[in-house]
């Protein structure tokens, strides 16, 4: 069957890296969607193991629609039993985007109607929420099988700094860092870890999804393969040793504290965290790398100086996020790569200098 994706709008190709590391064959990708072709039992391993994608769809329907019995007829041609036994169908979303369907109360009554006609409506626990996209007179029918919160929602936050970034984000900050463990990792502007967490946990092979619900472990169609997948996941032992740190640096004290007791929660004792400003940073000239989200925005006033950030550590491959273009000047060295996304609603470059 063909799944939809989703993930951060400008960060697909860390989703397409690590789909294609869990060996799935990615058939098309635009802005902010992968679409892979597989199997219904590999659902219920994407939602527990992706870690910079957003939500896991089952595609039922892409047809061109320019006119509400088009609508109908696209709702109604699918094999809605297929997927659902019985159970709460609900239209959870519906978006437009150039297209002649725009009202999106009389798209939802139209859609409704063509499900009902097709499954009988019986109070049970089941819930299948659904969303249309119609998109340049196209449309979307998507199941989705990761439910109410997204993937980023991993379950083992407690309190954020002021400006936090989305589990998934940092995810794929690790994920395109290519960072493996070989040498120590520093986020110098740490706030409550959450890069540093994603890290050890990707590197340590642990489940992102593993201590959460998913809306499709009920249904009758996928309820025996999460059985499955979820006993794969408790039985996966990594007994991995790291030999080289990793250090969370800070100026806010009350911050680093949640920081420790959440890596406690998530039995990452290893990792370091130290009440330090960036400027009173030794230098290094080991190799290591530098991971990290600094300050910036109107949430948080920041006049931190990078400019010396390659003299105190002229070995470091570093990955940071700024909303500056001129990022590069102000270093003195042209990033290998960079890519442009948005993060908590602000444009921002991710610098990569390896």
């Amino acid at each position: 069957m063909k799944l939809l994706l989703t993930c951060t709008t400008g960060l697909e190709a860390a989703t397409s890296l690590e789909v294609k590391r869990m060996g799935f064959k990615i058939i098309d990708s635009t802005a902010g969607r992968i679409f892979i072709k597989t199997r219904l039992e590999d659902i219920p391993r994407l939602n527990l193991w992706l870690r910079t994608a957003e939500r896991v769809y089952i595609v039922l329907n892409e047809k061109k629609v320019e006119n509400f019995d088009a609508l109908f007829q696209a709702i109604n041609e699918i094999e809605w039993e297929r997927y659902i036994s019985s159970g709460k169908i609900l239209i959870s979303d519906v978006s437009t985007r150039n297209s002649k369907l725009s009202a999106k109360g009389a798209i939802i009554s139209v859609a409704t109607a063509a499900i009902n006609k097709k499954i009988k409506k019986e109070a049970k626990e089941q819930l299948y929420p659904i969303r249309l996209i119609l998109k340049n007179n196209k449309l979307l029918v998507l199941l989705d099988t990761t439910g109410p919160k997204a993937l980023s929602k991993r379950g083992y936050r407690l309190k954020t700094s002021k400006a936090p970034i989305r589990e998934t984000i940092a995810a794929a900050m690790v994920l395109l860092s290519r960072w493996n463990g070989s040498v120590p990792l520093i986020d110098p502007f740490c706030g409550s870890g959450t890069i540093l967490f994603e890290a050890a946990l990707m590197i340590l092979g642990i489940s992102p999804g593993i201590k959460r619900n998913f809306v499709s472990e009920n249904w009758d169609i996928l309820r025996n393969y999460w059985l499955l997948e979820r006993k794969k996941v408790i039985n996966c032992k990594n007994n991995r040793i790291f030999e080289h740190k990793i250090i969370g640096f800070d100026r806010d004290f009350k911050i680093l504290s949640v920081a420790e007791e959440i890596s406690k929660k998530l039995n990452l004792d290893f990792i370091e965290f130290k009440v330090k400003n960036f400027e009173e940073l030794l230098p290094n000239k080991e190799e290591l790398y530098i991971i990290t989200n600094p300050p910036y925005g109107e949430r948080i006033k920041s006049n931190v100086d990078f400019s010396t950030i390659f003299q105190k550590f002229p070995k470091a491959n570093v990955y940071i996020l700024s909303p500056d273009n001129n990022f590069e000047k102000i270093v003195g060295k042209k990033a290998t790569k960079k890519i442009r996304f948005q993060n908590s609603g602000i444009w921002v470059w991710y610098y990569m200098f390896y």
